[in-house]
């Protein structure tokens, strides 16, 4: 089963994608900024990291930044959820190894779903066993 990691201040934000993806087979862990973000990380490696840009603490960035040092995680999949459209800031993640940017409020959840899911795959739901 895929292991999403999603680190976002925002409350609703993380708990809604939570939801959504446990929904679509995958099992999710949760961290309100950078640095609780790499305590999970720590725990569980997770197949794919959501991460907001902007935090309090460790911005998003920085937490990227700091990952992409240790030799387990310099090719996780990371998806970047923004609000900012800094074309610097941008490149900068790019050049970090992000997946994609997706910029919040401008992107559809089947979009989302569809960025995760070519990332890493679920497991399939076992059918129910029928007499």
């Amino acid at each position: 089963m895929s292991r999403i990691l999603i680190v976002d201040d925002a409350v609703n934000s993380r708990e809604a994608l939570a939801k959504l993806l446990r929904s679509k087979g995958h099992e999710t862990d949760t961290a309100k900024n950078g640095a609780e973000g790499l305590v999970r990380l720590k725990q569980h490696t997770p197949d794919l990291v959501l991460l907001d840009q902007m935090m309090p603490e460790v911005d998003g960035l920085t937490f990227l930044t700091g990952i992409r040092r240790f030799p387990r995680w310099k090719n996780l999949p990371v998806l970047l959820l923004t609000g900012v459209s800094d074309r610097t800031c941008l490149l900068r993640a790019q050049q970090l190894g992000v997946k994609d940017c997706l910029q919040k409020g401008e992107y559809t959840v089947p979009q989302l779903v569809q960025q995760i899911e070519k990332h890493v795959k679920p497991e399939p739901k076992p059918e129910p066993v029928t007499a």
